[in-house]
């Protein structure tokens, strides 16, 4: 009879599973499987050889002397950074591939807002907390200076993986051209379509940079991705361009960023991920004008683990088959 061991410690409420999660969890595990459960390292550790498979945030290395009968370590997190282990032989690492359709979401916010002028200038009407006086009590210029339809305009997606393509297949009702950009050069997905539809890989990064309304950026921290957003590519992005990064921190030259955006390089920045997190109070991006900043929190939703628990029992599974 197969064990399964569920830790999943967190100080953010969606990443720790309720009691009503893991009881929907066990009502749909196989018969034949066992579910364990540990809220803490020290009961987590003492069930651990009991284990053959574990779903967890983290796993150290030295603790496989402890687990005889694992065979799959899961996790809920999509990023490869958050383990640094090496599996022996016989066990399986396996990540989350699930969070495309709650980040999806997060990115139409961000577009939809920006483009409606709500995230840029929803605020000019407030009275301001020392004074009392709106910045502007009738913001209308700005408003109509900016405000423009999604229809129509380009979005370039920069990592058109899972998550890439669950933006694309949300935003693509709203008449919006898309282009997605991965790492190696491989067919345009079937709902896709064709023109003015396009995937091109990271080679024609440089040339399609200035058509992109939007520069929707989705891409993980190992791929030899560090400041793949430099000065210079910045600069060919169009000043009325958009840039909304809900991938991994180490993409963008911050300080270049910052420094298109307080020159108006740039019309605006959507950043939910950073270099160093939380994000320094000294950050330039602090102060850049246009800019919308978040807490990591693409991915935020109350069902995050009931979406993921589904994925997890489809993967098991597969590899207990």
């Amino acid at each position: 009879m197969p064990t399964l061991l569920v830790c999943l410690p967190n100080a953010v409420p969606p990443f720790q599973p309720t009691e009503a999660q893991l009881e929907r969890l066990r009502a749909r595990l196989p018969a034949a499987w066992t579910l364990l459960t540990a809220v803490a390292e020290p009961a987590f550790l003492a069930q651990l050889p009991a284990a053959d498979a574990v779903i967890v945030w983290a796993f150290r290395q030295d603790w496989f002397s402890l687990a005889p009968k694992l065979r799959a370590i899961l996790t809920p997190a999509a990023g490869r950074d958050y383990f640094r282990i090496t599996p022996p032989p016989g066990v399986v690492l396996r990540y989350g591939h699930f969070h495309g359709a709650i980040m999806a979401e997060t990115v139409l916010a961000a577009i939809l807002g920006f483009s409606r002028g709500l995230l840029p200038y929803a605020g000019l009407m407030r009275a301001d907390g020392a004074t009392g006086a709106p910045a502007d009590p009738w913001p209308f210029l700005p408003f109509a200076r900016h405000c423009r339809r999604l229809a129509g305009q380009t979005v370039l997606i920069l990592g058109f993986g899972n998550i890439g393509q669950a933006v694309g297949r949300l935003l693509l009702p709203f008449g919006v051209r898309l282009i997605g950009v991965t790492r190696r050069a491989h067919p345009a997905p079937d709902w896709l379509g064709g023109a003015p539809h396009r995937v091109t890989d990271v080679s024609q990064l440089d040339a399609v940079l200035p058509e992109a309304d939007f520069v929707v950026c989705v891409v993980p921290s190992d791929t030899g991705s560090d400041r793949l957003l430099d000065a210079r590519r910045l600069a060919r992005c169009k000043p009325t361009a958009c840039l909304c990064n809900i991938g991994r921190g180490n993409l963008i030259d911050e300080a270049a960023l910052a420094d298109a955006l307080h020159r108006h390089a740039l019309v605006g920045a959507i950043l939910d991920v950073f270099r160093t997190e939380p994000l320094p109070a000294d950050s330039p991006l602090r102060s850049a004008p246009g800019v919308v900043l978040l807490p990591h929190a693409s991915a935020f939703a109350p069902d995050y683990l009931d979406l993921y628990f589904d994925e997890a029992l489809e993967t098991l599974a597969e590899l207990f088959a």
